[in-house]
């Protein structure tokens, strides 16, 4: 990397972090050709090192909208990191649209091109001529050599605000981000007092609007620590972020916060970061001991191929059965009881069957109705010194009802299995 020296930028910890905006430049991404990860990758790595993204912002290979949209980047943000548009074709406008925002002009670099030239030979082969595009940055930038791949990327300052323009494939950004990008940002904006930590709170069987009510005192945008909700199907995150210069310092700032919402929603929660509902029921299983048996009819074995997912899952059997008639034969009866009395007679007929320790069964049948469904859904658990009933209903396409399905099911095991020590 081309050393300059920079003066850091102190940011005074009662106004924030440094703020970024994140820039992908690509018309296949507008096209939704390809999925874009790394902006994903660069918000979660960029808020660990302690910089605040604000902004996401895609545009496509045309000049003057980049130079727009930089621009506009440079007004509202501390600095701003662009991805894609580094390559060598003609479409491959970064170098050009940052030069012409910052109004300077391109640079040939011959240690650049000399750098594209063994990265070539290395491979085996002869360097096109276009890839002598490439070895063009803007004046005054700082360049940074790519060691993983042919387009080498380049930080500069536009009006006291770094701009770092980085590959769009993900490995080579990865690897640059991770190398040269985040140190050189700790030094510009002396980032050791801002260090993001976080620890994600995960809960089932409750929806967003009653969190809210629940905890909504806490979510304080701005505050040190933040809270904040992120609700998906069946499941709702609860974040807690900190900023602190080192981890210790952070988690002693994140642990009230935390012991505060586990008070208000009890048993609610169901784990923490990367836990999964599925797992955590597996682990309830595995550490009394149990096997579980299940019945599924509109989920289609999708709460059973959640736990066959794990690698040590303590499912012993699993059953799909979709319609009523062939419900009733399963049973032995001659015609089908009602709703919550049929599911607990299949839970507690699966409890007994080998190597079966509890019975879960999952029971609904989706009714269309004007190019929606609805359900009535129940979800039995039997188990020796236990037996629990839960239902519901609720309206959406087939998939949706399958998944929160599944996860009411399980959830419905995971509270059976935490309220007795016989089961």
């Amino acid at each position: 990397m081309t050393t300059q020296k920079q003066r850091a930028t102190v940011v005074d910890p009662s106004s924030g972090s440094p703020t970024c905006e994140i820039v992908t430049i690509g018309t296949e991404l507008l096209l939704g050709q390809i999925m874009d990860t790394n902006t994903t990758y660069l918000a979660q790595e960029l808020g660990r090192a302690g910089v605040t993204v604000r902004f996401r912002t895609a545009v496509g290979d045309h000049l003057e909208e980049i130079i727009e949209v930089l621009r506009s980047a440079f007004k509202r943000c501390d600095m701003v990191i662009t991805t894609g548009g580094l390559g060598p074709t003609l479409d491959d406008l970064t170098r050009e649209a940052v030069a012409r925002a910052a109004g300077v002009e391109l640079e040939f670099k011959q240690n650049l091109m000399e750098e594209i030239e063994k990265t070539f030979r290395r491979y085996g082969y002869q360097m096109p001529e276009n890839n002598r595009r490439q070895a063009f940055v803007p004046a005054g930038s700082q360049a940074i050599s790519n060691p993983v791949g042919t387009a080498p990327v380049f930080i500069m300052e536009v009006n006291g605000k770094p701009v770092a323009c980085l590959p769009g494939v993900p490995s080579e950004l990865k690897f640059l981000l991770r190398t040269e990008i985040i140190p050189w940002l700790g030094q510009r904006f002396n980032l050791s007092g801002h260090r993001l930590t976080y620890r994600v709170i995960k809960i089932v069987g409750v929806g967003e609007s009653k969190v809210d009510q629940l905890i909504g005192d806490l979510i304080l945008p701005g505050e040190n620590p933040e809270v904040g909700l992120l609700a998906s199907q069946g499941e709702i995150k609860i974040r807690i972020a900190a900023r602190a210069g080192g981890e210790q310092e952070a988690q002693a700032l994140i642990d009230p916060i935390d012991k505060k919402v586990r008070s208000r929603l009890g048993s609610r929660v169901f784990g923490y970061d990367k836990d999964t509902l599925e797992g955590v029921v597996d682990s309830l299983l595995a550490k009394k001991g149990l096997f579980l048996s299940i019945f599924e009819t509109f989920t289609g074995g999708l709460a059973a191929e959640k736990l066959h997912r794990l690698v040590s899952s303590q499912v012993s059997e699993s059953i799909v059965i979709p319609d009523e008639g062939h419900i009733v034969q399963w049973l032995g009866y001659s015609n089908m009881a009602k709703g919550d009395e049929t599911a607990m007679a299949i839970a507690r007929k699966l409890r007994k069957q080998e190597f079966s320790g509890v019975g879960l069964a999952i029971l609904g049948f989706p009714k269309e109705r004007e190019g929606s469904y609805r359900v009535k859904g129940f979800a039995a658990v039997a188990g020796e010194g236990i037996e629990r009933i839960y239902s519901w209903e609720m309206g959406g396409d087939l998939n949706t009802l399958r998944q929160r399905g599944a996860v009411i099911g399980l959830n419905t095991l995971r509270l059976s299995l935490l309220e007795t020590s016989n089961v």
